[in-house]
């Protein structure tokens, strides 16, 4: 009897392995599929590029962060701004055959010649999008390397970069007026709107800050004259959300001051919409005075109004979010632009910066050497004159 016992055990034992081993390899298997599974996902759905571009920003901060700055100024080599746009607390300034990229402790980054005839520029928050204006290329920059570049059938009249990097680009259309399509931080297709003759041309588009809605703007003429027709829309809807329509009146510029609500300046008035229904939420009329230059930081708007070829004095006007006077005050002519920050306004003149606080009081001004082009609001005001970029300061006292 203990004969035959042993050999059934041992029989027993071995069914029992071969069935253990074959468990095991029913779950290698099941575990294999769920990763291919999941690896396809993330390869469809964009999740690895989206983790690869976050490596890549996080590689430009560090490598950036322990470079040594050499601080302003810093001789950028542009006698023309063509377009200056803040970058990661630096900026990127075009000009007709380079742009350069600086870091905010001056450094120089990046010089790119471009090539273009009609160049142009949108940036994000840490990266940018040049392309030329009739052309058919644009191409994604950062700001130590290039990353893609975008290749469209038909020429390219306006791109707009939104915070995260998304890109928002208006072409020519063989079926319509224009063709509206957005692309995502990896250069994939995310929306698309298409413009007909009833909507208009876009002229100006504005991202939220949830990188997801954005507003266009686009002008029409009816019996020769023109309008302009507010186009509310969401990446994630394929529907208009709101849309507004002003007669006789051109956008000159757009910002959303808050997360429902679009400041539009146009050239007679400033008006702030209800992103949700398109409805006027607040109006500043500038009562037929000629729009010099605005500019919008934050939920705070300074308007500059001259006269052109006179010698009169000029007006400064700061407006809050509901379009309600903080200061209206007159500043000394020439006044040629209006740079608005959270803190003060800066007036450039012909060889000199003046400084305000958003209540309109004069705080102090500063001469320069040479013709101010242009400051900017980076993580210190930087002022720029041709060819150089400096830090902007308060002069000091004789």
């Amino acid at each position: 009897m203990e004969n035959e016992s042993q050999p059934k055990g041992a029989a027993l034992t071995r069914i029992g392995e071969l069935r253990r081993r074959r468990k095991l390899r029913h779950i290698r298997k099941v575990l294999l599929i769920v990763l291919l599974a999941v690896g396809l996902l993330i390869y469809f759905t964009g999740v690895w590029r989206k983790a690869f571009t976050a490596a890549g920003d996080l590689a430009d901060n560090i490598q950036i962060a322990f470079s040594p700055e050499p601080g302003w100024p810093a001789r950028t080599g542009i006698p023309e701004i063509f377009q200056l746009e803040p970058l990661s607390g630096g900026f990127a300034e075009l000009g007709q055959r380079d742009l350069v990229i600086y870091s905010p402790g001056g450094r120089r980054l990046r010089s790119i010649q471009h090539g273009y005839a009609r160049p142009a520029i949108s940036a994000g928050n840490s990266r940018l999008c040049l392309y030329n204006r009739s052309g058919n290329e644009l191409r994604i920059e950062s700001r130590t390397r290039s990353l893609d570049i975008k290749e469209f059938d038909q020429p390219i009249l306006l791109a707009e970069m939104s915070q995260n990097g998304s890109v928002a680009v208006v072409t020519g259309s063989r079926q319509g007026l224009a063709e509206l399509t957005v692309l995502d931080p990896t250069m994939k297709f995310r929306y698309g709107f298409n413009l007909t003759e009833e909507t208009g041309m876009p002229s100006r588009i504005a991202f939220a800050a949830d990188n997801r809605r954005f507003a266009v703007s686009c002008l029409t003429a009816d019996n020769g004259s023109l309008s302009t027709n507010l186009y509310f829309l969401d990446t994630r809807s394929s529907d208009i959300v709101a849309n507004a329509t002003v007669s006789g009146s051109q956008v000159l510029d757009m910002h959303w001051i808050n997360e429902e609500a679009l400041l539009v300046i146009y050239r007679g008035m400033a008006a702030v919409y209800d992103a949700a229904n398109g409805e006027e939420k607040a109006v500043f009329s500038y009562g037929g005075r000629p729009l010099a230059a605005s500019s919008v930081c934050g939920q705070n708007t300074a308007l500059l109004f001259s006269q052109p070829m006179t010698d009169a004095p000029a007006r400064l006007v700061v407006l809050d979010p509901g379009m309600q006077v903080l200061a209206d005050v007159q500043v000394p002519s020439p006044a040629q632009k209006v740079v608005c920050t959270r803190t003060k306004v800066y007036v450039l003149r012909k060889t000199s910066v003046a400084a305000y606080n958003l209540a309109g009081e004069w705080l102090w001004e500063t001469q320069l050497d040479a013709p101010v082009l242009a400051v900017l609001d980076a993580k210190e005001p930087l002022v720029f004159t041709g060819g150089e970029a400096a830090a902007l300061e308060e002069p000091n006292e004789p």
